[in-house]
C-alpha cells in the first residue's frame, strides 16, 4: 500500500515559466496520490454505489458504480457488464468470488521524439471471477459477490460485500476525553 513518503511539492505557475513533460507528469502523480490518501484515510475501501449483481442462467451482471480499492483508487463502471459463469460448478464450494479491479489502458497512440507512445491513459475496470478460500478478496480488487450453485442454478450471494462507511474507522469525539479525565 502506498503510504506518503518525502516533502510534498508542486510546481508554482508564473508567466512565462516554460512547463515540462516531466512537471506536468508530477502535478499528476501528486493529486492523483493526494486523492488515494484521502479516499483510504476518510472513505476506507468498499462499494460506495451501485454494482449491483444479478444472474441469468450462467451469466453474471454487474450494474453501473463506483467502489473505492485499498490503495484508495476510484473504480467506476460506466455501464453493465456481463461475464459468463458456467465454469463455476457445485465442487467450488463458495470459493468463486465476482470482483472488480482497478485497471488503466493506453490509448490515444502518438509518435513521441522516442517512438510511439500513448496520448492518454483510460481507466477501465477489470470485473473477473476469482477463486479463493472463503472470506478472502485477490489483492487490492473489491469483492461483489460470492457464487456458488445451488443444485444446478447458480447463485450470486451479496454477503461479502463490504461498503466504504461500513468499515472505516471512528474517532472518538474530543470532549469524551476531557470527560473521563476529570
Amino acid at each position: 500500500m502506498w503510504e506518503p513518503t518525502g516533502e510534498r511539492s508542486r510546481v508554482n505557475y508564473f508567466p512565462g515559466r516554460t512547463l515540462t513533460a516531466s512537471d506536468l507528469a508530477a502535478e499528476q502523480v501528486q493529486a492523483r496520490e493526494r486523492l488515494w490518501l484521502h479516499n483510504r484515510a476518510l472513505h476506507g475501501d468498499g462499494i460506495a454505489l451501485g454494482l449491483e449483481v444479478t444472474v441469468d442462467r450462467n451469466t453474471v451482471h454487474v450494474a453501473p458504480g463506483f467502489a473505492i480499492d485499498v490503495l484508495g483508487r476510484e473504480i467506476v463502471l460506466t455501464e453493465r457488464r456481463s461475464l459468463d459463469a458456467s465454469s463455476v460448478v457445485r465442487e467450488s464450494h463458495g470459493r468463486v468470488q465476482l470482483v472488480i479491479a482497478w485497471a488503466e489502458e493506453p490509448a490515444d497512440p502518438m509518435v513521441a521524439p522516442d517512438g510511439p507512445v500513448a496520448g492518454r491513459f483510460v481507466e477501465r475496470p477489470h470485473v473477473m471471477l476469482a477463486e479463493h478460500a472463503l472470506g478472502e478478496a485477490p489483492e487490492h480488487a473489491v469483492p461483489l459477490a460470492r457464487l456458488y450453485r445451488h443444485g444446478e442454478e447458480l447463485v450470486a450471494d451479496p454477503s461479502i460485500r463490504l461498503h466504504v462507511h461500513q468499515h472505516v474507522h471512528q474517532l472518538p469525539h474530543p470532549q469524551a476525553q476531557v470527560h473521563r479525565e476529570l
